[in-house]
């Protein structure tokens, strides 16, 4: 019996997609789509063996992608196998038994802002609209999809907080957010209320506060101008999530209190964040054994 990926790919669409949450979705979907399907689809699946896969990850590793993409890759086709194996009967996952590509990067330290760095980046921004953009980045942690989606009846201007209940697609489609914790409601300065305040003018309580003209493309090209503009260091818009936890932690924020401001499901998430960008304090750790022994 002969059967190939390209045949039973739509197949296997429908069924992940009851399985995953839609920007998952659509970005496996994606990515099989363009670095899977061209490559097997006129195998026979009960003919792939172990050395197609080894042959695949050749030629994945020929892009010098990084190993974060190629992770997602092998386990999109990991994931995939398991589909064949459950429906069609093949032997085994041969991609999980050669196991992920190998982690040849050296290990990087994140880039964050200090309060520094943020103060020079606003100080350019003359747009009212851009401004509060970048500055509840910086001082609420917000993921990228979760300010693009932000309405103007989300915003409590008598008590000073911000619900956060929503995320938004490349599409402009609106989803959950990212985990049941990501939901929350989070306090504001009085200065960025009343800038919000000043910026609603007649906008109705329906409409997204940042609409047209702001995508996640157009969102980083702002930033990548404006970082220029200022002379900071380029940091990733995600980054800006991390620096806002820096700031709050180096300022003597409780964890629990930073984890619900964040949205993270449980404190190790949290804490992983100054394990990673933080550098070490050598000088403390041995002045405290010098102390003891």
């Amino acid at each position: 019996m002969k059967l190939t990926i390209e045949e039973i790919i739509e197949e296997y669409f429908r069924y992940s997609k009851m399985k995953l949450k839609k920007t998952t979705f659509e970005e496996q979907k994606r990515k099989i789509k363009k670095y899977i399907v061209p490559y097997f689809k006129e195998r026979n699946i009960y003919e792939i063996d172990i050395r197609d896969i080894i042959s695949w990850k050749e030629y994945i590793e020929k892009n010098n992608f990084s190993y974060n993409y190629e992770s997602y890759l092998y386990y999109s086709l990991c994931n995939l196998f398991d589909y064949l194996i459950k429906f069609y009967n093949i032997k085994c996952n041969y991609a999980r038994i050669d196991g992920n590509f190998l982690n040849r990067e050296p290990k990087k330290k994140g880039n964050f802002w200090h309060i520094e760095d943020y103060n020079k980046f606003i100080n350019v921004i003359d747009n009212k609209k851009d401004k509060i953009l970048f500055k509840l980045l910086f001082f609420t942690g917000f993921r990228k999809s979760e300010i693009l989606a932000l309405k103007w009846c989300d915003i409590d201007f008598k008590n000073n907080t911000i619900d956060i209940n929503k995320g938004i697609t490349r599409n402009h489609e609106f989803i959950s957010t990212k985990t049941e914790s990501s939901n929350r409601i989070i306090s504001l300065s009085k200065n960025i209320i009343n800038e919000l305040q000043n910026l609603k003018e007649k906008s109705n309580n329906n409409d997204l506060i940042f609409d047209k003209g702001y995508s996640f493309t157009s969102v980083k090209r702002k930033k990548d101008y404006y970082c220029k503009l200022s002379g900071v260091k380029q940091i990733k818009i995600h980054e800006f999530r991390h620096s806002h936890s820096i700031y709050l932690y180096l300022n003597n924020i409780p964890v629990d209190e930073i984890q619900h401001r964040l949205g993270h499901s449980n404190m190790s998430t949290t804490t992983d964040v100054y394990l990673r960008y933080l550098p070490r304090n050598e000088k403390r750790v041995i002045k405290l054994l010098n102390s003891v022994c």
